[in-house]
């Protein structure tokens, strides 16, 4: 497999300075030519020849590096073409849930309307997605998609404006020519999504996206700091965690690995030494990365390179940017308020050097778990992750490759743990701080993954009202995802209908 966005864009990468070398030596080689030309011009003249004005074709090094040039500008421009198709496809579909969010979040009850409004505005709209894939097979490149869509949101402003307004237009006709209606919604009319960067400035892409709402939903229902034109930024985070038995074998594999390296590097000890635990790991990675253990309905690849590294790369990622976020809105310098603090740098892999900012004290836990995480399924960082966004006033998604079997298991996890905080909330704290019991979360999960919606999902997808997991995959997910022994599938798939 060729990988998803985050490797084919190292590779345009790499092409890229390929290419520049290829130039740089085709110019040199055209120079020591012309240089060389020069020093018998005088002679040939004596002897009444002209001499030519074009490069001979028979000039081996220039015709090579002319051929490398082409070559490699043709790779380069294929990939650029593949790799913006490809942006395209994902980022739509990632500007969709984020949009979703956003607007679940402005509604009746939401964080809109007790004091966040505000604080999207000067700050952004955080958002958490939270990632359910194993670093794996064709998995993994579905996480570099996501990667890379999740950060492309943060070129997006969204604006919220009555049905018949003209923000942003020449004129009214002009603006209704481009607005793609919504029909079945009863309050959204209609989206309209400009490009606003100028030709030639692609690393400084913005998009505005109108959204028109029903005017008298608009009047009474949107926040007021929200209405006349006022732009809301999309604050995105990624947060990937592997919960499957595939992951776990890529775990088992870097584990045994790192215990090699070190005792190599100690006393050169073989890994024959390691025992059995080497050997068991070793199968089981090899046995289980990345084949179609999960029946989902998706035919998945027989084999796969993975890594070990990109789930802790991408969390720590995603820690940087939620913790410039925390300090801006929930800012630790005395006399300091969200309305005055610095607005908060979206930090992403290229500013790894600059200095960091120490962990906020509202993301503490997020910061211990992510530094355990390595090498184990750790689903605090999704949980946890989640929660502190959702103390920011920010929305969280959960997503992984079909949408209906580790994400039932996520979103009921959450639906639970919801009801039980509700249930259990003190006047004296906020939801978000309310001491629950997980035994009572994963017992009201149960009842939700059999008798609620999930079940009818999975049937309507797959065609059968069962998750896509057997007895065996079950053992080895985190505690609170695992499924109800009866709402489990066998191990055979089913055969095609």
């Amino acid at each position: 497999a060729r990988g998803g966005l985050r490797r084919l864009e190292a590779k345009r990468a790499d092409i890229a300075r390929e290419l520049e070398t290829y130039i740089a030596s085709l110019v040199s080689s055209v120079g020591e030519y012309f240089k060389s030309r020069a020093q018998t011009a005088a002679v040939m003249q004596q002897a009444g020849l002209r001499p030519t004005r074009h490069v001979a074709p028979n000039i081996s090094s220039i015709s090579f590096y002319r051929n490398k040039t082409t070559e490699c500008t043709q790779r380069l421009q294929a990939l650029s073409w593949e790799i913006a198709v490809r942006r395209g496809n994902c980022f739509s579909q990632a500007l969709g849930i984020a949009v979703t969010s956003y607007l679940t979040s402005i509604s009746d009850g939401g964080p809109g309307w007790i004091g966040y409004a505000n604080t999207w505005l000067r700050h952004g709209y955080l958002i958490t997605f939270e990632g359910l894939l194993s670093a794996v097979g064709k998995e993994l490149g579905m996480i570099e998609d996501a990667s890379v869509a999740v950060e492309m949101l943060r070129m997006v402003h969204v604006v919220l404006v009555p049905d018949d307004c003209v923000y942003g237009a020449v004129n009214k006709n002009e603006s209704s020519r481009r607005r793609i209606p919504v029909p079945h919604s009863p309050y959204v009319r209609w989206v309209h999504l400009a490009h606003l960067s100028k030709k030639g400035s692609e690393s400084k892409s913005m998009y505005r996206l109108e959204i028109g709402l029903n005017q008298s939903y608009y009047q009474s229902r949107v926040p007021e700091p929200l209405k006349g034109g006022a732009a809301v930024r999309f604050f995105p985070v990624l947060y990937q965690m592997g919960v499957d038995i595939r992951q776990w074998g890529v775990n088992a594999g870097r584990n045994v690995t790192s215990q090699i390296k070190e005792r190599n590097k100690v006393g050169g000890v073989p890994s024959a030494e390691l025992g059995d635990n080497s050997d068991a790991a070793t199968e089981a990675s090899s046995d289980f990365n990345g084949c179609g253990l999960i029946d989902d309905g998706d035919d998945d690849d027989e084999g796969g390179v993975a890594d070990n590294e990109i789930l802790m790369t991408l969390n720590v990622e995603g820690f940087r940017k939620m913790n410039a976020y925390a300090h801006a809105v929930i800012p630790t310098t005395a006399g300091v308020t969200a309305a005055t603090s610095p607005i908060a740098a979206f930090y992403s892999s290229e500013h790894a050097q600059l200095q960091p900012l120490p962990p906020h004290p509202i993301l503490s836990s997020l910061s211990e778990a992510i530094k355990t995480s390595a090498g184990k399924m750790e689903h605090g960082v999704l949980d946890k992750s989640a929660t502190a966004c959702q103390r920011m006033g920010g929305g969280s998604t959960v997503f992984c490759k079909s949408g209906k079997d580790r994400t039932a298991m996520q979103v009921t996890f959450k639906q639970a743990q919801f009801l039980q905080r509700l249930m259990d909330k003190k006047p004296s704290t906020t939801l978000e701080d309310s001491q629950i019991s997980y035994d009572d979360v994963f017992e009201h999960a149960t009842l939700m993954r059999i008798h609620g919606t999930r079940v009818p999902i999975c049937e309507k997808n797959a065609g059968e009202a069962k998750y896509a997991f057997n007895p065996l995959q079950a053992k080895f997910m985190p505690e609170m995802l695992k499924p109800p022994p009866i709402t489990l599938a066998g191990f055979l798939k089913k055969p095609e209908t």
